[in-house]
């Protein structure tokens, strides 16, 4: 029986965060609370692009309530496979590195939490499934302690497909 499962994309070349975010791409996934309790269902329909030597990331967020919220993310390109990133609720900067394989990226992060905000810190890791799909595992922690995980799964898709509703909001 032949497996489904899309084999990871060649070790050969790097897996570029400006590449494959190029474009648009479609998002779903969970946040987990540190017990491995679902606390949230999200979907995100992003949009990414060149302006001038600066790739610009636009996210729109749409969770199981019906909230809604937009990120933008300002990447740049550093020398070897290392970037930075900043967005409006970024503390400072985001530091990222591609590989062969996945892409990581570190920050801190202002959120809202029971209407209060908190910065935590986020270790980011998205890994290449195959030319289309990615997958995201990011922990968020305070004061080195796990808050939760958030996992994500990424599939690029073609402008005739976008947007899409999707099942945060079914």
């Amino acid at each position: 029986m032949q497996s489904t499962i899309p084999q990871p994309a060649s070790s050969k070349s790097v897996f570029r965060f400006t590449e494959f975010f190029s474009g648009r791409t479609r998002a779903c996934g969970v946040f987990e609370d540190r017990f491995g309790r679902l606390r949230r269902r999200i979907d995100v329909e992003m949009l990414g692009a060149w302006r001038n030597n600066i790739f610009v990331l636009d996210e729109s967020f749409t969770y199981e309530t019906g909230e809604t919220e937009n990120r933008t993310w300002l990447i740049e390109p550093l020398s070897g496979n290392n970037f930075r990133a900043t967005c409006p609720d970024c503390v400072g900067v985001a530091h990222g590195v591609c590989d062969a394989d996945s892409i990581r990226m570190s920050y801190r992060f202002l959120l809202q939490m029971n209407a209060r905000d908190i910065v935590v810190s986020f270790d980011d890791r998205i890994y290449r499934m195959g030319d289309q799909i990615a997958v995201n595992r990011a922990t968020m922690s305070k004061w080195g302690v796990k808050l939760g995980e958030l996992s994500l799964f990424f599939h690029r898709v073609a402008d005739g497909d976008f947007p899409v509703k999707g099942r945060a909001n079914s």
